[in-house]
């Protein structure tokens, strides 16, 4: 009888230990088989592989919060990148490269610290037409992943040595901003203090039934080396982003419009893209996108680069979905010759755990 009291007593205390602190291992594993090929005119390489992060990208993690009372809580996150066809970290010598953070929060939002994706990504990741496919998406492409495309590099998505403020949902209205901090302050020509490299990125949005609209800014201020003796040593390069998604129910429609400026080089790129997502059933639809960029340098035309995808997803279970798709993009230079292609045919299953 003892026995049995001290038992129920442990198991009580564990039930309410489990209550005010848990801590949830997680992850998505996607793999893919296809046909890509990329590469100038007359140079493109067309390969057979299996390969990683199709639908999404594949990665594993851990997060748990505590209950500290009066409705506050305090947060982890520990999520790291894996490339599932060899088994590798995504990033070499970097266990959690996808996010590192601690931090709090309540009825007033979320205050964390560390590694994290940036607002204008949030924006732009929640807005992408074709499910923010990786490996299947021509909008990542043209707006800058492959310098083929543009003139202006894509932004950063993640944000090292950040502190980041996400806000409470107001009938539909919510916000975040986040700043990291270079901590390469340094000493340029003279002796002459060079600022450190930064960045700054925030969005605003509305999501409420059927529709989401928002806007994203971000700036990266890069660190260079300090030519003269009043040098800052730094140079920016800005992005915006006006964007939106509506659900029709027979369909869903995304739309996103974004310019990106490199004072650096001058050089400066308007961007769109648009998507529609037709569902058959509760497990199964298609999506389909197109994706436009215009680069110029000086005011002088420069690259420019289109491209669309279609991509199809079946839901064998809430964690598991088949998946197949197709990418076509091609880059041109100013004069409108063709100079680059990328493309990819794929057939994939994706695992959320």
């Amino acid at each position: 009888m003892k026995k049995s009291l001290i038992t129920l007593a442990v198991l009580s205390f564990a039930g309410v230990a489990s209550a005010q602190s848990s801590v949830t291992l997680y992850g998505v594993a996607d793999l893919f088989f296809g046909q890509t090929e990329k590469g100038a005119p007359g140079k493109q390489l067309k390969q057979t592989v299996v390969d990683s992060d199709g639908l999404s990208s594949s990665r594993w993690g851990f997060k748990g919060a505590e209950d500290l009372g009066g409705g506050l809580k305090a947060n982890f996150v520990l999520e790291g990148g894996m490339k599932m066809d060899t088994g590798e970290q995504k990033t070499a010598g970097s266990v959690f490269d996808r996010v590192a953070t601690v931090g709090l929060s309540g009825a007033f939002g979320a205050v964390t610290m560390g590694r994290q994706a940036t607002p204008y990504d949030a924006l732009r990741s929640s807005t992408n037409n074709t499910y923010d496919s990786k490996a299947l998406t021509a909008t990542d492409i043209v707006w800058g992943k492959d310098k083929n495309y543009s003139e202006v590099a894509a932004y950063e998505s993640r944000l090292s040595n950040s502190i980041a403020f996400t806000s409470a949902n107001y009938s539909g209205f919510s916000g975040a901003v986040a700043v990291n901090f270079g901590e390469n302050k340094g000493l340029g020509l003279n002796n002459v203090s060079v600022d450190a490299g930064q960045t700054v990125s925030l969005h605003a949005k509305y999501a409420s039934g059927p529709l989401l609209v928002g806007v994203a800014y971000q700036e990266q201020k890069t660190q260079t080396a300090a030519t003269t003796a009043a040098s800052t040593g730094t140079t920016s390069t800005k992005y915006t982003l006006i964007a939106g998604s509506y659900d029709f129910g027979l369909a869903k429609l995304t739309a996103g419009y974004n310019t990106a400026k490199a004072d650096a080089t001058n050089a400066k790129d308007k961007q769109y893209q648009v998507g529609v997502t037709v569902p058959f059933s509760k497990a199964a639809s298609v999506a389909f996108g197109y994706a436009k960029g215009d680069g110029e340098i000086a005011g002088t035309d420069g690259k420019n680069g289109s491209g669309y995808s279609l991509v199809g997803v079946y839901d064998l279970s809430k964690r598991t979905t088949l998946y197949a798709g197709w990418m076509d993009t091609k880059a041109k230079n100013a004069a409108g010759a063709e100079t680059y292609k990328n493309s990819a045919v794929a057939v994939g299953v994706r695992h959320k755990f």
